[in-house]
């Protein structure tokens, strides 16, 4: 009795021993459902998986991504996955996918399927030609802008110097693999910005505006007045700048685009390169006045100028005499022009309005004569005359800026006297000798002689 219960139990534990082996050389393999990059892979052991997913890969990493940049001015080709050093981490990715145990399967027990995710890694990479690309086609350093013409705003924003951050790029195209992206925008080594975006998108208000009037019917004076007016257009201050006319709108020559047109020089009308241009600074320089902007520098011409009173205008010359205005606001500013016809205005934009109307006005005016001064013309007949300059009385006033709030005023502060100093009124006199006419006959009586009138020039 004794031996056929050892051997009962010997055969099954022999039985039980084999079922297990049996049992541990089946493989599991993925349940039903399963799917892999939209394929159905269902049923399939891990080893079937794995060759499965390089079979896909082969495939896929001819895939490609976009590099792009609002920095450029043409934008790279797509690069290739491998190019990126983008591939699929074999290991994490099986080892994510569902599998159903053989054990399990006997026992009636079921996992369920679903989509494999792949776990993506970068490694390596090759960046150079990239880099390359992005400074050919690095656009230029720009300052940032903003406009107001026609009763709207445009704005671009800075352009800072910059080259492509290698060491960042495929981290960068790696999430947007992972974000399931087609581009990603291309990290870069940046200059400083002195404006930020938002600054620019600050500046959404007019704060003030001052015009003036010009005839157009004097082509290069017009032509000049545009030119510098386009230069000073847009420029933008962050708290605590200072805008410099004459860095700002540069060297008035033939160079640059300045015609030969009238210009005061020494209280005197003369012709030079750039003429109308101080029409420009005394408008802006009104505009800023009136928006409570904080005046560096502003000297008045030599003589009264036609387009503005007295003690408010503003002169220029290169190298020698400039206008400064210095942004005292607590937020970004913007200084555009516009010129519609004969009419030129200059716009400060800003973030908010004034809660105050500031005003200009002159007082303590007094003006006194000039003198006549004579010249030697040997081009003009002995006893003929022409005025070379008219000439102009010397003046003087005070600016005065005054702050109201809800009508009444709130401050009262003195900005500056203008003295413009007497012109004489230039006269030339002829010397050349007149021919000898032949005698006239004895019996015969002379004409009178006509009265000459003088010749008038400049002005």
């Amino acid at each position: 009795m004794k031996k056929t219960i050892l051997w009962t139990a010997g055969v099954l534990l022999l039985a039980a021993a084999g079922f297990a082996g049996f049992v541990t050389m089946q493989e599991g393999t993925t349940p039903t459902g399963t799917t892999l990059a939209g394929q159905d892979v269902s049923g399939l052991t891990r080893a079937e998986l794995e060759a499965k997913l390089t079979g896909w890969w082969v495939e896929k990493k001819r895939a490609t991504l976009q590099p792009a940049s609002h920095l450029l001015a043409k934008q790279p080709q797509p690069m290739a996955l491998e190019m990126l050093g983008i591939e699929p981490d074999f290991d994490k990715t099986l080892a994510g996918a569902p599998m159903q145990e053989y054990a399990d399967s006997l026992l009636g027990k079921k996992s369920e399927g679903g989509a494999i995710k792949i776990v993506w890694r970068q490694s390596g990479g090759d960046f150079e030609s990239l880099k390359e690309f992005v400074d050919v086609n690095a656009k230029t350093e720009q300052p940032a802008v903003v406009k107001f013409a026609a009763g709207r705003f445009t704005r671009s924003y800075e352009v800072p110097t910059f080259t492509l951050d290698i060491e960042k790029v495929g981290g960068t195209a790696l999430q947007a693999m992972v974000d399931q992206k087609p581009k990603f925008e291309m990290p870069m080594k940046t200059g400083e910005y002195h404006v930020s975006k938002e600054a620019v998108d600050s500046i959404d208000t007019v704060v003030n505006s001052f015009s003036t009037t010009f005839s157009t019917g004097n082509a290069n004076r017009t032509h000049n007045i545009k030119l510098a007016a386009e230069s000073l257009n847009g420029a933008v201050l962050m708290p605590g700048d200072t805008l410099s006319y004459n860095e700002t709108v540069g060297r008035r020559s033939a160079t640059n685009g300045y015609k030969m047109a009238g210009v005061y020089a020494n209280g005197r009308h003369e012709v030079d390169y750039g003429g109308g241009i101080c029409q420009v600074s005394t408008t802006m320089f009104n505009a800023v006045a009136l928006a409570n902007l904080e005046i560096v520098t502003r000297l008045n011409h030599s003589m009264p100028v036609p387009y503005v009173p007295v003690g408010r205008d503003a002169t220029v010359d290169y190298d020698k005499i400039d206008f400064k205005f210095k942004n005292n606001y607590e937020t970004p500013i913007a200084i555009s022009s516009e010129i519609v016809g004969g009419k030129i205005t200059f716009y400060v934009l800003g973030t908010d309005k004034l809660d105050t109307e500031i005003k200009m006005i002159t007082t303590d005016h007094s003006s006194w004569g000039n003198k006549t001064q004579y010249v030697t013309d040997g081009s003009l007949p002995a006893g003929r005359t022409k005025v070379i300059e008219k000439g102009s009385m010397g003046r003087k006033c005070t600016t005065w800026k005054i702050v109201e709030k809800d009508g009444v005023e709130i401050s009262r502060e003195k900005m500056f006297d203008s003295i413009y100093r007497a012109s004489p009124r230039i006269i030339a006199r002829g010397s050349r000798s007149a021919p000898r006419r032949p005698a006239a006959p004895a019996e015969s009586t002379p004409p009178p002689a006509s009265p000459v009138p003088d010749i008038e020039i400049g002005g």
